[in-house]
């Protein structure tokens, strides 16, 4: 075989490859989930867009037998949704035992459907993602106790989260119950709208603000000035993170800055403390090769978070918490 016919053999196979990739299933549709405002809203057009019901979605991958409560959450509920978004349900049972520890072999890996069962992981039991009428959806199990348990680290003095805890406790916090069992989150007596969650992470992005600023001053010191404006942006990225935590926001993801921009109340929330906009900026500093000019973005920064350590402190709550936390106070 000529090597111009071997060429195009493995091109056509690696063509072959990617038609078939499962990954395909990530191409989104448009839709208008996203101009959804209440929970029965959405499972209506849920149901209308994909002729299927949440309820029936989860049923497909867990136990339909299995008490559970089904939660909406991320963008959607968030108002930070696209016509293009994934839809991702968190649902909460007992035991993973409800939980396939392997999947169809069928089913796995498809262009329509994939499937990652994690036996490891004590909070998440797995992650199914379907494509429903073109429509991504991600379904997540997560082990009600171990959400409780996480709970009660937050009460204690000093606690620690991973970004996994974090993430999932924030999400739920967000999120629209779509349907449960029969007094589901009553029996287990779990409230998800808990403030300490709010309070620990708005107090530790807060703190990581002020470290990155002086990691930043040092970065300067040592005329590193790519790394002091890196580190400065960060800064400016936890201090705003910081202010959404306190406005129970504790967990936005990458898109976060939609919540001045095209999310749900942005528009309000810009008008309330203009502060949001101005600084956006900030956040995009360009290089600069005079120090003094770094020098300078810098001290805007300081500015900055002082004045959403301002806002912040505005509600006692968090108040009390900036005044006992040592690296902020």
């Amino acid at each position: 075989m000529s090597g111009s016919s071997r060429n195009n053999t493995a091109m056509s196979s690696g063509n072959q490859a990617l038609k078939t990739s499962p990954f395909s299933v990530l191409t989104p549709a448009a839709h208008l989930l996203h101009e959804c405002r209440t929970p029965e809203e959405f499972s209506s057009r849920f149901e209308s867009s994909t002729t299927k019901s949440p309820r029936s979605v989860v049923d497909q991958v867990i136990d339909p037998a299995a008490p559970k409560a089904v939660f909406l959450t991320g963008s959607l509920p968030l108002g930070m949704a696209t016509n293009g978004s994934d839809v991702d349900f968190v649902v909460l049972i007992d035991s993973k035992d409800v939980v396939p520890s392997r999947g169809d072999a069928a089913r796995i890996n498809t262009d329509q459907h994939l499937e990652f069962v994690n036996e490891s992981d004590p909070l998440r039991a797995a992650l199914f993602i379907s494509v429903l009428n073109g429509i991504t959806v991600e379904v997540t199990p997560v082990i009600t106790s171990a959400i409780k348990r996480v709970y009660g680290r937050l009460r204690a003095k000093g606690p620690e989260l991973s970004e996994g805890e974090i993430m999932t406790l924030g999400r739920l916090s967000t999120g629209w119950l779509l349907w449960e069992s029969e007094g589901y989150l009553e029996r287990n007596q779990l409230n998800l709208g808990d403030p300490a969650l709010n309070v620990y992470c708005c107090t530790k992005h807060f703190a990581f603000a002020l470290i990155y600023t002086l990691k930043a001053r040092r970065a300067l010191e040592l005329s590193d000035l790519p790394q002091a404006l890196h580190l400065g942006r960060l800064g400016v990225e936890m201090a705003y993170l910081a202010y959404f935590a306190s406005e129970g926001f504790p967990y936005l993801g990458a898109k976060w800055l939609a919540q001045i921009g095209h999310a749900r109340g942005a528009a309000e929330r810009v008008s309330r403390h203009p502060l949001l906009k101005e600084a956006v900026p900030l956040l995009f500093p360009t290089y600069r090769s005079d120090p003094e000019e770094v020098a300078c973005y810098l001290r805007e920064v300081a500015q900055f978070q002082a004045a959403m350590k301002g806002l912040i402190t505005r509600k006692t709550l968090y108040r009390i918490a900036f005044e006992t936390c040592p690296q902020i106070s």
